[in-house]
Formats: C-alpha cells, structure tokens, sequence
C-alpha cells in the first residue's frame, strides 16, 4: 500500500497542536513531514514526495522577511495548477499588531483561491469565511482538541498556592497566555481593581508582545498586592502552577478566532469568564463559564462579581469533562476525510 505523505506548512514544536496531530494521522495511515523541502524543479517535476501540503499558520512563512511572499505564493500556485492538494486550517483570519496587514490580507485572499479544502474549528469560523470570502471550496469543521495527557498536572492546589504565596482562603483569578493589546489585559487590571475584594488575587501570566506591552501592565498594576505578574515565557512543567493555584480563568479578550490558552484552561478543569463571542460559545457553556459581551461597559466587572457567588467546584467538574470529549483523535478523523479529498488522483 502507498504512504500517503504531508508536508505541514510552517512545522512549530514549540506549540504540541501539530506534534499530536502527526501522532494520531500516523496511526491512520498518513505520514507528517514538517517544513518539506520545497525545491521548485521538484515541484515541476511532480517529485517533491508530497500527497497533501497543509498549510497551517501561514503567516510564519514570511513575516520575518515579507521578500518571501510572493516564493511562497509561487510554490503555492504550482501546486494548485499541477495536483490541486492544498488544505488550509484557518486559524486566524485577522492579524491585529502586524507590520503589513494589507499585504496579510492580501494573502488571504489568494489561500482562499488556490486551498482546495479548508478546515475550521468552530462553525463560527465556517460562517466567516463564507460571509467574508464567499470561499466555494469544501469546508470542514473540527472541534480543537484539549490538551489533556500533554502537560503535567502533578500539582495541587496547597502545593501551588505555597510556591506562589498565596493563601488557601484567596479567591484567585487567571490571566494565562500571550499578551496582546486585543487580548484586553490592561482592562482586566482595571476591571479587577474596580471590584476586587480583599480575599481576591489576579495572577497575570505569560509574555508581553513587546517591552512596551510589558511596561504598560506594571503600570497599571500599579504595586498592587492582589495583582501578581509573571510577566515571561511560561515553561511547559510550570503551566500547572498556575492553573493548579486558579479557581477561574478569565479570557478578557476584545477580539478572537479560536484560543489554545481556553482549551488549557478546559484540560485542567478550570471554569472560566469569557466574551460570548466568536467561537467560545461553541466550545463551554453556563455549567462552565461565566459569559460577558466585550462590548458593553461593565460587563467583565459583573462577570469577576458572580464568579463569587457561583459553585466554582461543580463548574469545575464541568470543565474537565468538556476537556475529555474534546480529543485529537477526532481532530485527525476529519483531517483524514480532507486529505483524502485532495489526494484523490
């Protein structure tokens, strides 16, 4: 029987989406090949080994030399003309702090023209993509996958809470993730320190976009002894700390698409207060999530309030069993289907 190969577009350890899903097409038959060379004679020549060539986060192709682009649309256009195999999962369709976001947009476009498939986590996804591009091409949804059985979670609460110095009786709040402008963590600050009562903790955790990023949430920090900043890159075995020490992770993002720190926040069984919007809704519901509107004044103050009044334990329960209905084995399932669409001879 042939190996059927694919050739991920940019290949990203650093992130374990990719390295489970070649984990789980392996044992369905299809062979990952991150970052394939991708010689333009071989191309021509139809010997550059590749069944499928799935592009995934493709602003990583050229945003540390944007030279690159019009490379990358030429490989990409050789392979629609001659095999017509390409897959997209569109991730993200917008880009909020890039240095070239009409050339960004552009790009979009053409991935809309030459992706014979597409696949989307959320339905909301789908609708976008139909209402913003009127893409005529075969769309597949798929819900992302938890990360349970990835990261430790050898950690309880007492020992967390201990190495970060919190007290067992704190009521503590999570930021976890990179942080962005859109992400709203500057107003999560002020949201806290307009309600924050004298139990509660925000612990913000991750890196900062860049140094002014950084500089602006100290300052609105302000020294405050209920807010604790870790304001650097998170180790994978440091992870747990921080969620084991939470009761609730709030996500105060002004815009998003899909989010990889909302499964985290699942996987460890965390409830969480999230914008009811985009794709979250289809992800967690009221058993595990306190929702709030982004574009209301006042909205995630009330949301941190009831998360006071709420079971968080039982909200909790909910969560983990979310995380383990959420696998990546029927992540790699429907990628399956959009590869053998595409490797059809």
């Amino acid at each position: 029987m042939k190996e059927c190969r694919v050739g991920f577009l940019p290949w990203w350890t650093e992130n374990p989406y990719q390295l489970q899903l070649r984990e789980e097409l392996r044992k369905q038959g299809w062979r990952v090949i991150g970052n394939p060379p991708l010689s333009l004679l071989r191309i021509l020549l139809r010997r550059d080994g590749l069944d499928v060539v799935h592009i995934h986060w493709f602003h990583a192709l050229y945003s540390n030399n944007y030279w690159k682009m019009p490379y990358s649309m030429l490989l990409l256009l050789l392979y629609r003309l001659l095999k017509n195999n390409i897959v997209w999962t569109v991730h993200e369709l917008d880009f909020y702090e890039s240095r070239h976001p009409k050339a960004d947009a552009f790009f979009v476009h053409f991935l809309m023209k030459v992706c014979r498939v597409l696949l989307v986590h959320s339905e909301h996804s789908k609708n976008e993509v139909l209402q913003r591009f009127n893409y005529r091409g075969t769309i597949m949804t798929m819900h992302h996958a938890s990360y349970s059985g990835i990261y430790p979670q050898d950690t309880n609460k007492a020992e967390a809470r201990q190495r970060l110095g919190l007290l067992l009786e704190n009521r503590v709040f999570l930021y976890f993730g990179y942080i962005k402008p859109y992400k709203g963590v500057e107003e999560l600050i002020d949201s806290f320190h307009s309600v924050f009562e004298s139990d509660d903790i925000l612990i913000i955790a991750g890196k900062p976009f860049d140094a002014a990023t950084k500089t602006t949430i100290g300052q609105r920090a302000d020294g405050s002894a209920s807010i604790k900043l870790y304001l650097d890159y998170i180790a994978d075995d440091e992870i747990q700390l921080y969620f084991a020490a939470a009761d609730i992770v709030v996500f105060p993002f002004k815009h998003t698409h899909t989010s990889g720190s909302l499964m985290l926040a699942l996987t460890y069984g965390k409830p969480v207060i999230a914008p009811h919007a985009a794709s979250i809704p289809e992800y967690v519901d009221d058993e595990c999530a306190i929702f709030f509107n982004p574009e209301e004044q006042g909205e995630l103050q009330n949301a941190i309030i009831k998360a006071r009044k709420m079971d968080l334990s039982i909200m909790a329960e909910k969560a983990s069993l979310r995380a383990q209905s959420l696998t990546w084995a029927k992540m790699a399932q429907v990628h399956a289907l959009a590869y053998q669409v595409v490797s059809r001879a």
